[in-house]
């Protein structure tokens, strides 16, 4: 297999023949910091909002058009590019193990060679985490554990199963749960428990008003009460 192809939104640009003749550069994003000027100081102070900036990942490419001809190719790259609204997934042979969440916000401004092939620089704007697809497989709990995180400090899923109240504590941050009846999610990156398409925000009390996120290092991981068992999605990711 050639490191030659990538996916978005579900995808393969070989499904187009694109062939990737220059893959993206290596970038980490950018710190989001506020800098305020003093007066009568030098310098300015600094605060970290602990966010990062959108990066743009880019590929350069060129494809045969075969017998419909490079304009009718192109629309058809162009619509698969286009089509899709919010975040996709995008992935390469490059960096097999991560992927990204992407928009294409376009133009599709391919170069036309005769009306026999194309080529374009083909330009996503990227959220920064690169993650990880180990991140994305689910880790069960059924004991007291430390998990080890070697990345950034990531916001997992966690599903607990049980009857009536319990507690769940990841490092310092313990969720106390009033009613399980059989499962309830608790989803750390959008900050919202719920039970298939029931809400269940009501049903928790947060320490400290947060939801469990999983610090760089070593995370203790535990639940008592009614709580049996824990399914764990780390949502490993890195810059």
């Amino acid at each position: 297999m050639t490191n030659d192809r990538f996916w978005f939104a579900g995808r393969c640009s070989k499904e187009f023949g694109i062939v990737v003749e220059k893959c993206p550069k290596f970038q980490a994003a950018k710190k989001r910091l506020e800098r305020i000027p003093v007066p009568g100081r030098s310098g300015d102070l600094v605060f970290d909002t602990g966010t990062f900036e959108n990066v743009s990942v880019a590929y350069e490419v060129w494809f045969k058009a075969g017998q419909s001809g490079t304009t009718e190719f192109s629309k058809q790259i162009s619509t698969w590019l286009l089509s899709s609204s919010g975040y996709e997934t995008l992935e390469d042979n490059y960096d097999s193990g991560i992927y990204r969440k992407a928009i294409f916000e376009g133009p599709v401004d391919i170069e036309n060679w005769m009306l026999k092939r194309g080529r374009v620089r083909i330009e996503f704007n990227c959220k920064p985490q690169r993650f990880l697809k180990s991140g994305d497989e689910t880790i069960q709990i059924r004991s007291p554990q430390t998990l080890h995180n070697p990345y950034m400090p990531a916001l997992p899923l966690i599903k607990v199963f049980g009857r009536g109240a319990g507690t769940v504590t990841v490092g310092d941050v313990t969720v106390t749960i009033e009613n399980i009846s059989e499962f309830i999610v608790l989803d750390s990156e959008v900050q919202n428990a719920y039970k298939g398409t029931q809400n269940q925000n009501n049903n928790i009390k947060l320490s400290n008003y947060q939801f469990p996120k999983l610090q760089t290092g070593e995370n203790k991981i535990s639940f008592g009460g009614g709580v049996t068992k824990i399914e764990l999605t780390p949502r490993w990711w890195m810059l």
